[in-house]
């Protein structure tokens, strides 16, 4: 099998035969968004790093329970949240990542000033904080759907809700993003 070519659901459909070579590419293709994804959940890096190891290896653990050819990305974002559930039943809640960890999050054009660039590290700030302070639920569905780009239906299969709670999540934590940053835009004007 030409593995640059297959889909995730074939490649992992191998890997829940045992051919461990196969995994290997499914890590390589979900290194940069799970972990985004993990850290943005976690807000620590080194936290992130850690879960996503073990997301992975219960990938390995579990790939007798995929069934191909389900969405392999659902399948493995579940795991993920679930991961990070138990991260957050044995740790403090969620810390805002540093200004200097969020400027990837930042919109910033081609050539901004320098004022620009810091308008938009302080807005990152305040954006990453509002996020932060949502219920877990809500933080998880702004995350795979804003940053990870998932839909409403993967969303819901990803944490076991109907597509319509899944929506009501988005919905609550667009207004309490909205009332964290309401009074915080204003006292800058």
């Amino acid at each position: 099998m030409n593995q640059a070519n297959a889909s995730d659901e074939r490649l992992m459909g191998e890997v829940a035969q045992g051919k461990r070579e196969h995994l290997e590419t499914l890590v390589r293709r979900y290194a940069s968004p799970l972990l985004t994804y993990i850290e943005r959940m976690v807000g620590d890096r080194h936290r992130a790093e850690e879960l996503f190891q073990d997301v992975f290896l219960a990938v390995w653990v579990k790939r007798r329970t995929y069934r191909f050819p389900r969405s392999f990305r659902s399948w493995l974002f579940a795991i993920a949240t679930n991961r990070c559930r138990e991260a957050f039943r044995r740790t403090r809640p969620l810390d805002v990542l540093p200004p200097h960890e969020l400027t990837a999050a930042a919109p910033v054009s081609a050539d901004p000033t320098p004022v620009e660039t810091a308008v938009a590290k302080e807005t990152a700030n305040l954006v990453a904080a509002a996020v932060a302070q949502l219920p877990a639920q809500q933080r998880t569905v702004v995350v795979l759907r804003n940053w990870n780009g998932l839909s409403f239906a993967e969303i819901a299969e990803i944490v076991g809700r109907t597509e319509v709670t899944i929506r009501s999540h988005m919905h609550h934590a667009l207004s309490g993003i909205r009332r964290y940053l309401e009074p915080r835009m204003r006292s800058d004007e």
